[in-house]
């Protein structure tokens, strides 16, 4: 059990970096190779930083355990939404410009009902199939409407100039490392997997338990650690963009990818319940966030308990 359970801390810690390697690489590959940066803040920052928790999910179906993946998925939202927007809020109550809830808030919110609906109502491929499209329809109405305002585009290039400007990497560099970085993720997630499915067997416990706990908290620790670093900088519009963005994709892509293919019934102890969870975070989040375009120090720290309230209700 030791083992496994230093072989699930190490494949989370890699599978963090190694990400941050392949965003960082494939953001500056396609700088050099003169992609729009439009391109390159919708698909490589908007979708890599997902890369951790498809990789999970993906390799879980593959082996035939699709609920570690999904639970996963649930529990990455739920810390996404209070754990990660509550630290956000109670260190620097930050005000939200109307662009990024309309859009995000919105498109978030509609992402994990329709995900809610599928895991609990209609558990089957073309169930998961719907949910792809609905990614894609996003992506489409993303790109088509940062080019016609230029508000969207400029978060989208200083997101990106960010990244150019952190790094100074030559063309070759940034494709070993994007590749490196690719192949990291996908052994770490591997023993992510192996390891978290052998201590849940030695605990006695449900893989799904395993999944919407300590996987989720793991994979969702980049988004953590980039909202506390930029509530010190005042950037809370970009990190709130991206909980969105994130919440979005994992219940989009990352369960329609994972769901088609291993479209089995899930075996989760209490998915309702989860679920319901899920969709009442989420919904109190965007209404924190919306009610007065402010996420003050007190509705924060509601998060975080909400977030705790959580891990004690699945862990029961």
């Amino acid at each position: 059990m030791l083992l496994n359970l230093l072989l699930l801390a190490a494949s989370l810690v890699i599978i963090a970096v190694s990400a941050d390697r392949f965003v960082l690489g494939a953001a500056r590959s396609a700088e050099l190779a003169r992609v729009s940066p439009l391109l390159i803040g919708v698909v490589i920052v908007g979708f890599g930083t997902g890369l951790p928790e498809l990789m999970t999910a993906v390799l879980a179906s593959i082996r035939g355990n699709p609920a570690l993946g999904i639970s996963s998925v649930i529990g990455s939202t739920v810390i996404n939404s209070t754990l990660v927007l509550g630290t956000l809020g109670a260190i620097s109550a930050p005000a939200i410009s109307s662009s990024v809830l309309k859009r995000e808030g919105l498109s978030q919110v509609a992402a994990v009902l329709a995900f809610s609906l599928v895991i609990v109502l209609w558990q089957n491929r073309i169930g998961y199939i719907i949910l792809l499209v609905g990614l894609a329809v996003f992506s489409f109405l993303m790109i088509r409407q940062a080019k016609t305002k230029d508000n969207v585009n400029l978060e989208l290039e200083r997101e990106v100039a960010q990244i150019e400007h952190s790094i100074n990497w030559s063309l070759k560099k940034s494709m070993v490392i994007t590749l490196a970085g690719l192949a990291a993720v996908l052994v770490s997630a591997e023993l992510l997997v192996i390891s978290a499915t052998n201590l849940a067997k030695s605990l006695g416990l449900a893989p799904a338990l395993i999944g919407v706990t300590i996987v989720a908290l793991g994979t969702s620790l980049p988004e953590w650690v980039t909202a506390f670093a930029a509530a010190r900088r005042g950037q809370s519009d970009l990190v709130i963009g991206n909980v969105f963005g994130a919440n979005l994709f994992n219940a989009t892509g990352v369960a329609g990818i994972a769901g088609t293919i291993s479209p089995d019934i899930l075996h989760i102890r209490h998915l309702q319940l989860e679920v319901g969870f899920m969709i009442a975070a989420s919904l109190l989040a965007w209404y924190f966030l919306s009610s007065q375009r402010r996420l003050s120090k007190k509705e924060g720290w509601s998060l975080i308990v909400v977030f705790a309230l959580w891990i004690a209700t699945v862990s029961l």
